[in-house]
């Protein structure tokens, strides 16, 4: 960044040159890393003609995505003459590069010919970052003056870190379409930290009466498994998929197929995060593909920080986005991220209809050789006065730097995010309807490991939650179709499940805005992809009515806790639940996991007396289900700890507030596991309410997933 620390690349150095100046670099695996698991890592520098002095520096950084685990730093071999320091920065100050070991000298030098070799744990080795790539590695630089000018040297030979053994089979299915058409079915294995994991044996789907299957091969290196899929009747379907004997079994999402679809659903994410575009990891093209082939999306936006984007780097973004588009399958819309600070307008995604050779950046995080001669857009107001009479849309949500809502154009900006990675943020579609703003909600991934629609949090290093989705309905699949729903914002967010979902009011669809001089009737139908446990119907920021479909399960108590510690970014969000359950004289067991989102979640009985866990919350909620036996049982966490009794709890939820953003424990009967999957409702609103209101429902299930619609605005008049 201009006048802050400098990383200077020297791309126009031949490597050799660059070798021969500022040292040589290696880095030595004892084996290829599999996610989450150890591995001995080896660190060599030699030094080149720049001696670095006392006080000079040596860093081996890696991209932010990349969740090593907190390293043990061990030097090895150095010069006798020299004596230096290491330290470990998670958070440094080379963006993007953002983690980084330093070695600085204490004393002494290193000339010509000296090297220094450290390693990450010992023998013991290091925890690999959780997600696969083929592209991981390490730059390292050198400050040989101690003055924040950094000098890049040939980064060492990268290395591919691979997917854990499958442990969860997944069926993705289409929404639905004609009856007379296939539908797709993409079916694949994950590992413990939900990467795409190869499979030993094909899985096949189950057969079902009046339902054709027609096996299509497999795609991405074998990861993914297609099917298309046709029923001889119309209605709502489930596809169950396996994989010979073996425990990997998988139920599809629910698909709907009708003689003549007045409106298909799509699924998608606009908001598709980083990759090494941007302060993420892979390819824009890696990207792309896993959006399409792993994740099974039908539309998408690539949405790395402006801030990051020289010219040239954008016209690779126009060619990339443009190239994946294709009519009828899969939609990739050109996008970029504006991203000032929240006080000078926050996040905005900005997604365009058609080419833009023009990139309106918020700022620029570098320094540039020949100035693209753009002006920057530095506050909202001079950007959305820009941007009001262009093609695009613009996708307002809680990222790094949250959306401020004082800045508003309506015109261009339909689209409030409510659930990412970063959280479930309910708290910000509430703040834009307490303004009297019309919303359409989606979903996203806001990533940075590349995997739109399908990431996972990890370590939770950058990111707290799984990835979330919007549904959209249109009239098909093409841009314009597209185009003209999100400006209708006739779509709904999903925290990452694909529940289908339909909300009218009067016959009015989600996202319109009509007048009435009568009572609004509302209409609810769900077709989840587990038991329904409640519906709410919100008027406003108000619970209007709720409904419980699932029944108490006989003899189970759940405890859930959850909710953010404040508003505001991934870290902010970020509660930890550490903690535990125990009773002195009576007995826990019977234990179940419920909502977890992450490799790092666990619980573990020690005993009959104990529960121990870790787990983390942002805005979404997780906990157990078990049975208690006895009367007096103590809840222990950081956020909130008490004692509570079998009679407390027997038919009625307690309920306890923990400060924060909405943080909270409940303990109460714990909804049955194996309740309905499908729900309809009607309610009709009696209150003489006068100007616009937005009505709108929430879906939670009782494996915690949750569906949001967008609200439909109703008039009544004045008088």
């Amino acid at each position: 960044m201009p006048g802050k620390t400098q990383l200077h690349h020297n791309w126009s150095v031949p490597e050799d040159k660059r070798r021969n100046q500022y040292g040589t670099a290696t880095v030595t695996l004892s084996h290829t890393p599999i996610v989450g698991e150890r591995v001995e890592v080896r660190f060599r520098f030699q030094a080149g003609e720049t001696t670095i002095p006392t006080g000079g520096r040596i860093r081996f950084a890696w991209r932010w995505p990349f969740d090593w685990e907190d390293p043990v730093v061990n030097i090895l071999v150095s010069p006798p003459s020299a004596e230096m320091e290491a330290t470990f920065e998670p958070k440094g100050d080379l963006d993007a590069w953002n983690h980084h070991i330093e070695l600085k000298l204490t004393s002494g030098s290193l000339h010509r010919g000296d090297f220094i070799e450290f390693d990450c744990g010992g023998e013991r080795g290091w925890g690999a970052p959780t997600f696969s790539t083929q592209a991981a590695g390490f730059l390292v630089a050198i400050d040989p003056n101690g003055d924040n000018h950094w000098t890049r040297a040939v980064d060492p030979p990268g290395f591919v870190i691979e997917a854990g053994p499958p442990i969860e089979l997944l069926a993705v299915a289409q929404a639905g379409g004609r009856n007379d058409e296939e539908v797709a079915i993409a079916v694949r294995a994950v590992d413990h930290w939900g990467n795409a994991s190869l499979l030993a044996t094909a899985p096949e789907l189950v057969p079902q009466k009046g339902m054709e299957v027609r096996p299509l091969g497999s795609t991405s290196g074998g990861l993914v498994f297609r099917f298309g899929v046709l029923w001889s009747q119309p209605g709502v379907h489930r596809v169950q998929a396996q994989v010979g004997r073996t425990d990997l079994q998988a139920v599809s999402n629910p698909v709907k197929t009708e003689s003549t679809p007045t409106r298909p659903l799509f699924w998608g994410d606009l908001h598709g995060g980083q990759t090494e575009i941007g302060c993420g990891a892979g390819s824009l093209e890696d990207q792309f593909i896993f959006a399409r082939d792993i994740a099974s999306l039908q539309f998408t936006s690539q949405q790395a920080n402006d801030h990051y984007i020289p010219l040239p780097v954008w016209n690779h973004v126009r060619q990339i986005s443009h190239a994946f588009d294709e009519p009828d399958r899969f939609t990739c819309y050109l996008g970029c991220e504006w991203s000032p600070y929240t006080v000078d307008g926050g996040d905005r995604n900005v997604i365009y209809r058609e080419d833009e050779p023009r990139l309106r950046r918020s700022d620029r995080f570098y320094t540039e050789e020949v100035p693209d001669p753009e002006p920057d857009l530095k506050r909202a107001p001079e950007f959305l006065s820009a941007m009001r009479q262009e093609a695009v849309l613009l996708n307002l949500h809680v990222g790094g730097r949250p959306t401020n809502l004082d800045f508003h154009e309506p015109q261009i900006e339909p689209l409030f995010e409510i659930h990412s990675t970063h959280g479930t943020s309910e708290w910000f579609i509430e703040d834009a309807l307490k303004r009297g703003y019309r919303v359409g909600i989606t979903g996203g991934t806001d990533g940075v490991m590349g995997r739109p629609g399908a990431d996972r949090p990890g370590r939770r290093v950058s990111r707290n939650v799984r990835s979330g989705l919007t549904a959209v309905f249109a009239r098909e699949l093409s841009r314009e179709a597209l185009w003209e729903a999100f400006h209708a914002r006739r779509c709904y967010a999903t925290s990452g499940a694909r529940i289908l979902l339909w909300v009218e009011v009067d016959g009015h669809e989600m996202g319109a805005t009509y007048e009435t001089d009568s009572s609004p009737e509302v209409r609810i139908q769900i077709e989840g992809t587990a038991p329904i446990e409640r519906v709410d119907l919100l008027r406003g920021t108000a619970v209007l009515n709720s409904w419980v479909v699932a029944e108490p399960a006989p003899d189970l108590t759940r405890i859930l806790w959850g909710g953010a510690e404040k508003r505001g970014t991934a870290a902010a969000q970020k509660v930890i639940w550490d903690g535990g359950l125990r009773t002195e004289y009576g007995a826990i067991s019977r234990i179940q996991p419920v909502g977890i989102q992450s490799g790092t979640d666990w619980m573990r009985q020690t005993n009959d007396h104990n529960v121990a866990w870790s787990s983390s919350t942002a805005g979404n909620d997780m906990g157990l289900v078990c049975r208690l036996d006895g009367d007096d049982f103590e809840f222990t966490t950081g956020p909130s700890s008490f004692t509570f009794t079998s009679s407390q709890i027997c038919d009625q939820t307690l309920r306890v507030d923990a400060g924060g953003a909405g943080k909270f424990v409940e303990v109460g009967p714990a909804p049955g596991a194996d309740g309905p999957l499908s729900a309809k409702f009607s309610f009709r609103d009696r209150e003489p309410l006068r100007g616009e209101t937005p009505y709108w429902v929430r879906v939670v299930q009782v494996d915690r997933a949750r569906a949001w619609s967008s609200p439909v605005n109703v008039t009544r008049p004045d008088s």
